[in-house]
């Protein structure tokens, strides 16, 4: 299970620039005094609906996304900077959600498995072929 706390290992320059931006609202946060929360969300879907096996470890229901984003609102001024991670309550979760919860009281209530999948394809299967630079991957 991955938590907030464990060191970076970006497998692309998208990922590099997630991980620049969290050091970037850290330092800011220790020299300006200014509260940073980063936020990693889980796959927030259009229609709210895992539809892909490979959705379900990291699915973000709408509801909780919007709780979610609430909580990091309301969290006390002295938190000057921390990082959450925000997924539903799903049962293969591949992040530890539990700083989340105890620090600003995040309380999913969605899960993946309350859904039907279309697709049967293996629970780890997480990505497609990479896309070449300067393509879109497929939607």
């Amino acid at each position: 299970m991955i938590t907030e706390d464990m060191p970076f290992r970006p497998i692309h320059l998208g990922y590099v620039s997630k991980v620049f931006g969290e050091a970037l609202g850290r330092m800011y946060s220790d020299q300006f005094g200014v509260s940073v929360l980063n936020i990693r969300l889980g796959v927030v879907l259009p229609g709210d609906v895992p539809v892909l096996r490979r959705h379900y470890p990291g699915y973000l229901s709408h509801a909780d996304c919007v709780q979610f984003v609430q909580k990091c609102i309301d969290a006390p001024d002295d938190l000057m900077s921390d990082t959450f991670d925000a997924m539903s309550d799903n049962n293969y979760r591949w992040r530890d959600i539990c700083h989340t919860k105890e620090v600003i009281g995040f309380s999913p209530t969605g899960s993946a498995e309350d859904h039907e999948i279309e697709d049967k394809g293996s629970i780890h299967q997480v990505s497609e072929t990479p896309t070449p630079p300067g393509k879109h991957a497929p939607s």
